[in-house]
């Protein structure tokens, strides 16, 4: 039963890779080559700011009655957006001694599926 569920999983991971390597849902996110506009911020708090209003726009979006029914990805961005960067304000809020963290893969993250979800019309 064990092999039957790592069996499983492999096949998910490798059908899910394939699926954004083929590119079936825009192309994928460069975020080394690409630092994006938000991490430009020089103040934490109007990133946080930043990144909040986005988390609430992509929540806002992803709960429409024509996102979910939509035969377009916008479904998939605007979750996908939702999720990256509630991670994101998530490190924004902690704090490690005297400063927040600024986790900037996840910014990133949030950055690129926002965009995303905007191209699709979110």
């Amino acid at each position: 039963m064990k092999v039957l569920r790592v069996l499983v999983l492999a096949v998910s991971v490798c059908c899910a890779g394939t699926a954004q390597s083929a590119g079936l849902f825009g192309p994928a996110c460069r975020f080394v080559d690409d630092a994006g506009e938000l991490l430009d911020y020089t103040d934490v708090a109007l990133l946080r700011d930043e990144v909040a209003r986005r988390y609430e726009h992509a929540l806002d979006v992803s709960l429409q009655r024509s996102t979910i029914y939509s035969t377009s990805p916008l479904f998939t961005w605007a979750n996908e957006a939702k999720i990256s960067c509630a991670k994101a304000l998530g490190y924004l809020k902690r704090r490690l001694w005297w400063r927040a963290v600024v986790e900037e893969e996840t910014i990133q993250q949030c950055e690129c599926f926002y965009s995303r979800m905007r191209e699709y019309g979110g």
